[in-house]
């Protein structure tokens, strides 16, 4: 009997990958049989991004680093992991209070009770990002940390957060999950914090199935975001060698980015430009093409020139109006909020029943009957009245960058008759 030489991933697994992308039945065989007859058989060799001399993880950091221009780049599983690992990193914890929107996919304010700490809910302004007038109302002795979120592609007012960040010595974690390579003031969101966390979610600007993006430019928040995300391997310049400092060795998660879901994310990379261009391109031109009503407008980002794109706002004078356009167009397929179509909408704060009813994982109620809590805030559900009267006078119109001026100006006129029809 002949030896086969064995590899642990060769060439079964490479055409499992391939099927994924929907390739023909005809058009594997041919790709089987090609590899089948190459004098070297596929041999990935190792799919851990430690101890990998090729490791596609350290080549997207590498990319990473380049393109946002920030000193370090993790990768991890999701971005709600590089929440988690970003305010361990940031020593949040026990008693802590982190500031965060009353407009965000919950994954945000899961993110602080994982870390053990507390929630507080603060105001939107009509640019569908956190208030920095509502922000220092929101801050006690106990606040550790702002989580700004740029909200479906849009810019938060960084410069004026950071400025109350270190007025009152606070950390700046910067959700950018839902607006990789967006700017504010020519400066790549995510970077003007101390951290910035990236989702890389299928529905995200771009997509490895799932994973995360922590970034900084300080090497010792990164040295403990990078320990918490390998069960605190200790990944370290000398990772054998004694505790540096206090702080440096703890017991951590595992949160790494596997190897094939980086590899996707090298790809996705080179597009990321050409997809906010695109989506930017189209957004501008449709809103352009919209004539609004006199009850409505715009929704105003804090920079139109750093917008991902692929969202475009619109705020009617009362939710009454805003229903009924949106009921209206919803046929179309074009304006959408999902708080009228009566669907329990996870990126507002009055669905949060985790969180206003204080609901854990087990029954003592830990992190919110922790004794270093002195005092919970105020949940219910119109804790938050601005950001409810901003979030159902809202209608918004998604936008993809394989759009063309065709589709703008077909979906302009649909609106346009609407709004007629209507107002």
């Amino acid at each position: 009997m002949s030896k086969k030489k064995y590899y642990k991933y060769s060439t079964d697994e490479l055409m499992e990958v391939i099927d994924v992308f929907n390739v023909s039945d005809e058009t594997q065989n041919k790709i089987k049989d090609l590899l089948d007859s190459d004098s070297q058989t596929p041999n990935a060799g190792n799919f851990f991004r430690y101890y990998n001399p090729r490791s596609k993880c350290e080549e997207l950091e590498k990319d990473i680093r380049e393109k946002i221009g920030c000193e370090h780049a993790l990768t991890v599983n999701s971005g709600t992991s590089a929440l988690i690992a970003a305010l361990v990193a940031a020593n949040v914890g026990p008693g802590d209070e982190v500031i965060v929107p009353a407009y965000t996919f919950f994954a945000s304010v899961s993110s602080i009770v994982v870390a053990h700490a507390i929630p507080v809910i603060c105001e939107i302004n009509e640019s569908l990002t956190i208030d920095p007038e509502a922000i220092e109302k929101c801050i006690t002795k106990k606040t550790k940390a702002i989580m700004p979120v740029h909200m479906i592609g849009h810019p938060c007012e960084m410069d004026k957060i950071c400025e109350i960040a270190a007025k009152y010595n606070l950390t700046v974690i910067e959700d950018t999950a839902q607006a990789f390579g967006g700017k504010y003031k020519g400066k790549y969101l995510g970077t003007w914090g101390d951290l910035g966390c990236v989702s890389l979610d299928a529905y995200k600007v771009i997509g490895t199935g799932e994973g995360g993006i922590v970034m900084t430019n300080d090497e010792w928040l990164y040295t403990r975001a990078q320990s918490y995300h390998d069960a605190a391997a200790c990944w370290r310049p000398d990772r054998f060698a004694k505790e540096r400092k206090e702080g440096e060795l703890f017991c951590g998660e595992n949160y790494r980015m596997p190897e094939l879901c980086a590899a996707v994310g090298i790809a996705q990379m080179r597009k990321l430009d050409w997809i906010n261009e695109r989506t930017r391109e189209i957004y501008f031109e449709l809103k352009n093409a919209i004539k609004l009503p006199n009850c409505a407008k715009w929704v105003e980002p804090n920079d139109a020139k750093g917008v991902c794109g692929y969202t475009l706002g619109i705020l009617f004078e009362n939710s009454e109006q805003a229903a009924e356009a949106i009921t209206a167009a919803i046929g179309l397929g074009g304006l959408a909020a999902g708080e009228t179509r009566g669907v329990r909408d996870w990126h507002v704060y009055w669905n949060w029943e985790h969180i206003l009813e204080q609901k854990t994982v087990t029954a003592e109620g830990y992190p919110f009957t922790c004794p270093l809590v002195e005092k919970l805030p105020d949940y219910h559900k119109d804790m938050c009245p601005q950001t409810k009267n901003i979030m159902l006078r809202l209608a918004t119109i998604g936008i993809s960058p394989d759009l063309d001026s065709k589709w703008v100006s077909e979906k302009a006129a649909a609106i346009n008759a609407k709004f007629e029809e209507l107002f």
